[in-house]
């Protein structure tokens, strides 16, 4: 197979239709090997970076020499209307791309807890950020939009400066030597190509699949809209040049930047086109000659439309990952999103999924696609350094006339077309898509990690003596048994699976405890938490579990072990009403009711903060969810909540991001069984030194392990199940988390 790949790219081919045969065998070879050729993925990597090489240097010496060549006078006449109109051409980009992003579908994807849920974001230092103050360390960090606020503020300067061309005639030489960089590595493109697609086309997962086939609509639907509609009939509604003008006389320049993916190299072409078309209305004219050839070497510094497209992605990222994208986030992400794509898309993802917190491993993701996606962002950034120079020349030479029916009739048609956009592509989604998930699936089929010697036992023991003693460890020994109360209905900590086994975090522990103790396991349900310390109370039962809060309330009553885990106070509302619930300013005008099955940290806050609320205790969850009382929200937990929701996905967490809320829960025992709590206090040091306690909360909490990853597909695997001379398979038996 290597050797047939040499061969195809040896012959003289062009690089797009190398690029092509690399995507097509990429995608080819994924499919027949599978995960098999999943380290390819390395030498994707590998070239990714050999990609970055020049990057930085690149954008410093690529605006250094573009705007140092300007003449003060040019600059006077240039920098007003050339900044007002990149800036009208950003906002309708923008505007495009963040309306299409209302195309993506609700995803009911429900999940467990994850620890960046409550992880407040890093702060930003915007100072270091965006101020050069030490250009070395900005350009050793890549922080982007400080090398292009100094890379503006150098070249602005030599504007004036009299001897500038001994600076920039250099500078002109180690940017053509660092454009000699790129294009060596370049030529290896295919083969970065192919690994990429390869590794990602055989181990990406049908569901990863799906929902990257909503980002390729998004993109495109964004690029065709901004490409074929926006950017030509804007230029046509103030200009005398016409839509055909751009698409029409330039389709060669547009089609060779489709195929090639290659802008940089169409720049002469790109000139001469928009001379052609000052000729073609008789309006050339050597100033307008001299503004197209100055204009668009400087639009090419500046992040184009087609870079601006990459937002899609991030936009995408989130929605991928249930993020939900304030506006001040979506603002921020426009903005900082501008500055970043002066350099490299390659650079400005995962600077941008960084700065959202999103998943930094959604980048291969990017690249699997970008191999896709970049030929419409090539179009697209064709056509606006196009309509950007002829109407940026025009608006020089005083070509521009505003004509109010024209623009009337172009902002309504587009407001049209964007609208029309988003409803095909939801159409589509609600065809090609499947929104429904079965999310309680894997948590009603997780298990134990082994049987222990336990049952469920339905009927109490005789209570003991009212001045008598609870049992000891020696006496449980003794006995044989160890008594555990718990709830039947708190996931993840002791409930029931799909086949009817009581399973949970909790319980797997008890399950360990009683097997180091040498005895059987007795599990007796309780349904009312405080029928749940009346029996501790009265020693019938060792040992209370069931992600027993650490309560002030009943300190006097129980004895709690060490904590085995925090938990964050969160509220479980209906879904559509959780955007209402994280705006707490909102509900503190209304009047609520809100439920909880214990007394919560988070309680006093909600009464001091929210006078008009009313709290109710119930006695089980069944209360809350079955309505009885009509409640507004639930207090839980954030690791609590987010399991309850994969069981009714009609519900949704929501907490105070700004206010985390913390509390401990653990075990709790008879209030003078200081014996039975110490030796549980040791067990629980020796669970947490071993790893075991941590191993347990991936599980149950997180659900890390809890969905078997089953092997990719590939067509390899298929000929040999079909044609192998032994076609029984006896299986495998499904084993617990490991």
């Amino acid at each position: 197979m290597a050797q047939m790949i040499m061969q195809i790219f040896s012959r003289q081919l062009s690089l797009s239709t190398q690029v092509l045969l690399a995507l097509f065998l990429g995608v080819l070879v994924g499919i027949f090997f599978g995960e098999r050729v999943a380290w390819l993925n390395i030498v994707g990597i590998v070239f990714v970076k050999f990609l970055q090489i020049a990057v930085i240097p690149y954008i410093v010496l690529s605006l250094v020499v573009g705007l140092g060549s300007l003449s003060p006078q040019q600059t006077k006449e240039v920098a007003k209307k050339f900044g007002l109109l990149i800036l009208l051409f950003w906002f309708m980009g923008l505007l495009v791309v963040f309306s299409l992003a209302l195309s993506f579908p609700e995803w009911k994807g429900a999940s467990f807890f994850s620890a960046s849920l409550i992880t407040p974001p890093p702060e930003l230092n915007y100072y270091d950020l965006y101020i050069p103050s030490n250009p070395f360390k900005s350009l050793s960090e890549s922080a982007v939009p400080a090398v292009v606020v100094f890379s503006l503020l150098l070249g602005a300067a030599l504007i004036t400066v009299k001897n500038k061309n001994d600076v920039l005639t250099p500078a002109k030489v180690l940017l053509e030597a660092l454009s000699s960089i790129t294009k060596k590595i370049i030529k290896v493109l295919p083969f970065g190509i192919f690994a990429i697609t390869a590794a990602a086309a055989g181990t990406i997962q049908m569901d990863d699949f799906e929902k990257l086939q909503v980002y390729f609509l998004v993109y495109i639907s964004s690029a065709l809209l901004l490409s074929l509609w926006i950017l030509p009939f804007f230029v046509s509604a103030i200009t005398p040049f016409r839509y055909r003008d751009i698409l029409g006389d330039c389709r060669g320049i547009l089609v060779t930047a489709f195929a090639t993916g290659n802008l940089f190299i169409l720049i002469p072409v790109l000139i001469e086109g928009c001379n052609e078309i000052f000729k073609k209305h008789q309006v050339h004219t050597d100033e307008s000659e001299h503004y197209n050839e100055i204009i668009i070497p400087v639009v090419f510094n500046f992040p184009g439309l087609g870079k601006l497209l990459a937002l899609s992605f991030v936009l995408f990222a989130s929605w991928f990952s249930n993020v939900d994208l304030g506006f001040g986030q979506s603002l921020g992400l426009a903005f900082n999103g501008l500055f970043s794509f002066f350099a490299k898309v390659h650079v400005s993802i995962p600077f941008l999924l960084d700065y959202l917190q999103l998943p930094a491993d959604l980048y291969q993701l990017f690249l699997a696609g970008d191999v896709i996606t970049k030929r419409f962002s090539s179009l697209t950034a064709a056509v606006f350094l196009i309509s950007m120079t002829l109407t940026t020349t025009a608006f020089l030479v005083g070509l521009v006339s505003f004509n109010l029916r024209k623009i009337v009739v172009f902002l309504s048609l587009s407001v049209a077309m964007v609208f029309a956009t988003i409803q095909l592509n939801q159409f589509i989604f609600t065809k090609i898509l499947s929104t429904e998930q079965d999310v309680s699936a894997t948590l009603n089929h997780m298990q134990v990690d082994w049987d222990a010697s336990s049952q469920i036992k339905y009927s109490l023991p005789g209570a003991g003596d009212p001045g008598g003693q609870p049992a000891t460890p020696d006496q449980i020994v003794k006995r044989g048994q160890l008594r555990v109360g718990y709830n039947p209905g708190r996931v993840p900590f002791s409930y029931y699976n799909a086949q009817h086994k009581l399973v949970g975090f909790d319980v797997e522990m008890m399950n360990y405890l009683a097997s180091s103790l040498g005895v059987e396991l007795e599990l007796i349900p309780f349904h009312n938490q405080d029928n749940l310390y009346k029996s501790l109370d009265n020693q019938q039962i060792d040992v209370i579990i069931s992600g027993a809060q650490i309560s002030a309330k009943y300190l006097d009553k129980v004895l709690y072990s060490e904590p085995t885990m925090d938990l964050t106070t969160a509220l479980i509302v209906r879904d559509y009403r959780k955007k209402q619930f994280s705006e707490y300013d909102t509900i503190s005008k209304m009047k609520l009711k809100l439920a909880t099955l214990e007394n919560y940290p988070r309680i006093g806050y909600f009464q001091r903060h929210l006078p008009n609320i009313e709290i109710i205790h119930i006695t089980s969850l069944k209360d809350f969810f079955e309505k009885k009382h009509d409640f507004d929200a639930l207090i839980s937990s954030v690791e609590e909540g987010m399991t309850l929701t994969m069981l009714r996905p009609n519900y949704a967490v929501c907490f105070d991001k700004d206010n985390v809320q913390r509390f401990p829960i653990g075990y709790a025992v008879h209030k003078v069984n200081t014996r039975l709590q110490s030796l549980i206090n040791s067990w629980l040091n020796i669970q947490r030194t071993t790893g075991r306690i941590d191993k347990l909360y991936r599980y149950w909490i997180e659900g890390q392990g809890a969905k078997k990853k089953l092997p990719r597909w590939s067509l390899l695997d298929y000929l040999r199940e079909t044609y192998s001379p032994t076609t029984e398979n006896p299986g495998s038996v499904p084993q617990a988390h490991k």
